[in-house]
């Protein structure tokens, strides 16, 4: 497949790629439409792996225990439908992939974070729409 021709692709609509990395803990508010009304969903997720990081064509998989049941979701990293991005928190890591996290129960699975205050609710499609802006002067 032809990575550039994709990538122009993108450019040309605009599509903003999110700089997701894996333990980073998100909010994320996604866009519903249902019917004739529309509504914010809001969930927080940890980031467990990203596939193809700053390409258009990547994606990213979150993971957190919800009603007793945990459930992970594949987003694409240029997706539409995000209204907000937030970074509650970053988390050290010694891995790329966080697979091994699935098997961990609360206290096993020990976080130790890595930014401060300053750094925390940072909106992260604020942030790409400013990169955008920037190369495009």
């Amino acid at each position: 497949m032809n990575y550039s021709r994709l990538k122009n692709i993108y450019d040309k609509n605009n599509e903003n790629i999110l700089p997701v990395k894996a333990w980073m803990f998100l909010e994320i508010h996604e866009k519903l439409n249902e019917w004739e009304w529309s509504r914010i969903w809001r969930f927080k997720w940890l980031v467990i792996s990203v596939k193809k990081p700053n390409h258009p064509d990547g994606t990213f998989t979150i993971r957190w225990p919800v009603a007793r049941m945990t459930i992970e979701k594949i987003y694409p990293l240029s997706f539409k439908k995000f209204d907000k991005v937030l970074l509650l928190d970053d988390y050290k890591t010694k891995r790329a992939k966080l697979y091994y996290i699935r098997e961990k129960v609360w206290k096993d699975a020990r976080f130790k974070s890595k930014i401060t205050n300053e750094g925390k609710d940072i909106d992260l499609t604020k942030k790409v729409e400013k990169k955008v802006e920037k190369k495009s002067d």
